[in-house]
């Protein structure tokens, strides 16, 4: 006579997780390599322009912004007004505040 052997349930072999971590720093520097955090707050609306031509600055630490558009707080009113840096500006403001960045720039790094 036959031996009659019983079947086994196939069980599903466990879940390797000794890769996980390397995943998921892959991912989190994957993230932050990508990401761009904003300097600066905006408070107005802007209209990217465009562009047919780009040109790639050599030194962004030289490079200041001036925003205008619309005030994105509508307190402020719907007129269009300049921002400068993190505060919003009347257009005399413009030439003081610009006087005080370049002065604000190491001579040295001026004249690179």
């Amino acid at each position: 006579m036959a031996l009659i052997k019983k079947k086994k349930k196939a069980e599903t072999p466990p879940l390797s997780t000794a890769s996980l971590p390397d995943i998921v720093f892959m991912l989190l520097f994957f993230f932050m390599v990508t990401t761009t955090m904003r300097e600066v707050t905006l408070l107005v609306k802007l209209k990217k322009p465009q562009a047919t031509e780009i040109q790639k600055l050599e030194r962004k630490d030289l490079t200041t912004y001036i925003y205008v558009g619309a005030p994105k707080n509508a307190e402020l009113g719907s007129e269009p007004r300049i921002q400068l840096a993190d505060q919003l500006a009347s257009v005399g403001d413009v030439q003081q505040w610009v006087i005080l960045q370049r002065e604000s720039i190491n001579e040295a790094e001026r004249t690179k």
